[in-house]
């Protein structure tokens, strides 16, 4: 059994507090262990188990830690990182635990109060002690099935109620939630400007790992197992494009025609960009729009790997102002996939789950509509637009596009794929 000093808890507590102010959360957690010399050991192996199951479900511990302090929730958020961590960690600990190893609880109060103390004051640091003492006494329950479900699916309660508009009855509820959370098998797309499917397929099942063919989508494979060194050499010679086999399957509904003008509103980093330029073997001009200088850097690197520049042109400008820059009715199609709740992938993100909730799935609704209202403007007569979005909620989906139908576009659902992951509208102006 491990021994918790001073030291390791201190450097527990700066590791969370570190993780929640800047992201990545490994990368954070990484610099702090380093600094108090616990990269490498038996602490970090264990504090990094702990961090990774509080961030997913860091909601339910927040509730967890308003019941032990008879708080509203929005008062707990309102605390100092360090403070809201630290009572984080006290619920955890206290209710949620499986090791039942108390001496780690005995720790950080005998060694966690006094640092807390000395940045808020004993008062405050105490607060620590009484979660860890009601919680024992008295564990937090749900008390509504929304509740329920979020505790045990880790997916907030506003998504659990949005996503009701969907389904019908509690049970098909449940295997919603449980498919959105199951994790995806690895996939990469073949780059088939660089090498032929067989070529690579073959390279990468020589290489140990085991592989398939996608079912669903032309050109993409399938994998389980780490990302190894044969993948990464591929990657280097342009030969593979790393790729949700969802994703993979926008493209090809596009079906890019050489001679085309295509607009890729939200290119970067360029997986379904250089996608759209392969299908058409560089014969259409691809237009990639993003506003992030680093995405728009991972994106140049990908179109360069891939031999792709001929095709495309990377552009960093806001897809908002789209007329404005390419013209009205200028566009052969349009590719739109825009930032998005990603609800259909919330295994990926295990503490991004916990910053959605009504207001910012509405306010990236907002968003879409007005990417929505830039492609129909710059879309020819009789173009076609596609919209994407990996997202299960109708807020982000069929809202939107009922949203486009009144300026007088006709739409209709033509793709559907990935197992609850991504949802692909399209249809001519």
């Amino acid at each position: 059994m491990l021994r918790y000093g001073a030291r390791e808890i201190r450097a527990l507590l700066e590791a969370l507090e570190a993780a929640e102010k800047r992201k990545p959360a490994q990368v954070s957690k990484r610099e702090i262990f380093a600094r108090h010399g616990l990269i490498g050991s038996k602490y970090d192996r264990v504090f990094t188990a702990i961090m990774y199951k509080m961030f997913r479900m860091q909601g339910v511990l927040d509730r967890t830690v308003a019941h032990a302090l008879g708080l509203p929730l929005e008062e707990l958020r309102g605390f100092d990182p360090m403070l809201r961590q630290a009572l984080r960690l006290a619920a955890y600990l206290a209710q949620f635990d499986e090791t039942g190893d108390r001496s780690l609880v005995s720790a950080l109060l005998r060694h966690g109060l006094p640092i807390l103390a000395s940045r808020y004051g004993w008062r405050r640091a105490r607060l620590v002690h009484k979660v860890v003492e009601r919680l024992l006494d008295d564990p937090w329950k749900p008390s509504t099935l929304e509740e329920e479900f979020m505790a045990k699916y880790m997916v907030p309660t506003d998504i659990v109620q949005m996503a009701r508009r969907l389904i019908t009855g509690d049970e098909e509820l449940e295997r919603l939630l449980n498919a959105i959370n199951r994790p995806s098998v690895n996939s990469v797309r073949v780059n088939t400007l660089k090498a032929s499917f067989e070529e690579v397929y073959k390279t990468i099942r020589s290489s140990g790992l085991y592989a398939w063919p996608s079912e669903r989508v032309e050109g993409v494979i399938r994998y389980k197992g780490p990302f190894n060194d044969t993948l990464a050499k591929l990657l280097a010679e342009g030969k593979i494009v790393p790729q949700d086999e969802s994703s993979a399957a926008a493209a090809p509904l596009l079906s890019p025609m050489p001679g085309e003008l295509i607009l890729d509103m939200c290119a970067a980093p360029g997986g379904k960009t250089t996608h759209l330029a392969e299908l058409s073997r560089l014969q259409a001009r691809i237009v990639g729009f993003d506003i992030y200088w680093d995405r728009l850097r991972r994106m140049k690197a990908l179109v360069e790997a891939t031999g792709t520049e001929p095709s495309i042109a990377v552009v960093k400008a806001d897809a908002a102002n789209a007329a404005r820059i390419v013209g009205r009715e200028s566009v052969d199609k349009v590719l739109l996939d825009p930032p998005c709740s990603t609800t259909g992938g919330l295994h990926k993100n295990v503490d991004a789950r916990w910053r959605l909730n009504r207001e910012r799935v509405m306010e990236l609704q907002r968003l879409q509509k007005t990417l929505l209202d830039a492609a129909v403007e710059v879309v020819k007569p009789g173009g076609l637009i596609l919209y994407t979005v990996c997202s299960i909620l109708a807020e982000e989906g069929e809202d939107v596009i009922l949203h486009a139908l009144k300026s007088g576009v006709t739409w209709s659902w033509c793709h559907y794929t990935g197992r609850t992951k991504s949802r692909q509208y399209c249809r001519g102006r």
